[in-house]
C-alpha cells in the first residue's frame, strides 16, 4: 500500500521539481517526429535518468528503450512505467546497460536521445561515434547538454576522474559542430533552453530541498511556478543547448 501511494505521488509530481528538467520534458519531444504508429520505429534514450524522455518517445509512437548504468534508475522506472502505469515492456523498456557497449544490443535505432549525459563522459567523441554506428541511415541524434558559455556551468567544479559529475562545462554551438561533423552528422538546429529566471528559481529550489527536504521544496515549487512565465523563451545565454544531428541516408 505504501509503495502504491509513493508511486501515485511520484506520478503526480512527474517529472519532478527540477525546473530545467521540466522544460526539457515539455520542449525536447517537439523535435522528435511522431512515428505514425509504425511497429518498427525504435528510439533509444541513452542515459535515461527518470525515464521522462523515454516515456515521451513512447507517447509519440516509438518502441522506446531507456538504458542507464544505474540499477536504481532502471528499477524505479520499471516500477513506475511498467508496473504502476502498466505500459508493456514491448513498447517501453528500461535496461541496465553501459553506453560504451551499445553495439552489443545488436539493434539500430531510428532516433537516439542523449540528454544531460554527454558532459559526464570523457570519451565524448568515441561515444558519438557509437551513436552513429547504432543509428539507422536517415536517423537523428538529439543531444542536450549544459551550455559551456553559461557562467554557472563555466565556473562549476569539474569531476576530472569521471565519477559521476561533469567532466566538462558543457558545449557551445561551435564545439557541437567540432564534435559531430567530423563523424558525419549534419546539424540542423541548435536551440537554447532555460533563461535567468528559471535558473535562479531552480537554484533556490535545489537549496531548499537540500536543507529542508522534499516536502518543503514541493511547497515552494507550487508558490514560485507562476514566475516562470516571465522567463524569456529565447534567452540570451541559455542554461542548456539542444542540437539535432542527422545521419545522412536515403
Amino acid at each position: 500500500m505504501l509503495s502504491k501511494f509513493r508511486d501515485r505521488l511520484k506520478w503526480l509530481l512527474f517529472p519532478g521539481i527540477n525546473l530545467h528538467a521540466r522544460l526539457r520534458y515539455r520542449v525536447l519531444p517537439k523535435f522528435i517526429p511522431i512515428s505514425g504508429g509504425a511497429a518498427e520505429a525504435t528510439l533509444l534514450d541513452a542515459g535515461c535518468g527518470n525515464g521522462m524522455l523515454t516515456y515521451q518517445a513512447y507517447r509519440r509512437g516509438y518502441r522506446a528503450l531507456g538504458v542507464s548504468i544505474k540499477s536504481g534508475e532502471v528499477e524505479r522506472n520499471q516500477r513506475l512505467f511498467n508496473q504502476y502505469l502498466r505500459i508493456p515492456k514491448e513498447q517501453l523498456e528500461f535496461r541496465l546497460h553501459n553506453l560504451y557497449e551499445l553495439p552489443a544490443l545488436k539493434t539500430q535505432f531510428d532516433q537516439i536521445i542523449c540528454s544531460e549525459v554527454l558532459e559526464h563522459i570523457k570519451r565524448d567523441r568515441e561515444m558519438c561515434q557509437i551513436f552513429w554506428d547504432v543509428l539507422k541511415p536517415g536517423g537523428t541524434l538529439h543531444l542536450c547538454c549544459p551550455n559551456a558559455d553559461h557562467p554557472d556551468n563555466r565556473n562549476a567544479l569539474l569531476d576530472l576522474e569521471e565519477k559521476g559529475g561533469h567532466v566538462r562545462a558543457g558545449y557551445t554551438a561551435e564545439s557541437y559542430r567540432q564534435l559531430l561533423e567530423p563523424i558525419g552528422f549534419q546539424l540542423s538546429e541548435v536551440v537554447g533552453l532555460g533563461g535567468p529566471i528559471r535558473q535562479t528559481l531552480n537554484k533556490m529550489l535545489m537549496a531548499v530541498e537540500n536543507f529542508a527536504g522534499l516536502p518543503t521544496a514541493v511547497a515552494v515549487f507550487v508558490i514560485i511556478r507562476p514566475l516562470l512565465l516571465f522567463d524569456p523563451i529565447v534567452p540570451r545565454i541559455p542554461y542548456s543547448l539542444y542540437v539535432k544531428a542527422t545521419k545522412p541516408g536515403p
